[in-house]
């Protein structure tokens, strides 16, 4: 059974192990564990883990400045996608945002990631376009 607990810098070498297989180098997206650890160090930033016993198999990394919250990088490994962990980890941020009183949750996503249709199907709207 999958639960979503908080985590902190210590679980940073359990992510990596995914942050590697989830993501695909081509792209640059992974974070090395020196991002990880000078992020999840800021007083508004948390690590969610979704774990299965004791594996870790997702994680979602957020911060928020006062009513906003913004999803920096969610992952689960490549033996469980499709198995509804990365809408689990959504959901969990989704939903201790709203309880800590966020009114807005914001993400970015590269063009072509098929991520994007994911975050579609979860009822996100771009808003705007980097170059």
């Amino acid at each position: 059974m999958i639960c979503v607990v908080q985590g902190d810098a210590t679980d940073v070498s359990s992510i990596m192990l995914i942050m590697s297989d989830a993501f695909d180098p081509r792209f640059g997206e992974a974070w090395t564990a020196a991002q990880c650890l000078s992020t999840l160090v800021l007083p508004d930033c948390q690590l969610l883990l979704a774990k299965d016993g004791d594996d870790v198999c997702g994680f979602a990394i957020t911060r928020w400045v006062f009513e906003h919250e913004e999803l920096l990088m969610i992952g689960v490994t490549r033996s469980r996608q499709r198995q509804q962990l990365g809408q689990t980890l959504l959901n969990e941020v989704i939903n201790r945002g709203q309880m800590a009183g966020r009114e807005k949750l914001f993400l970015e996503v590269r063009d072509g990631n098929p991520a994007h249709y994911f975050y579609l199907k979860s009822g996100f709207t771009p808003i705007g376009r980097r170059k």
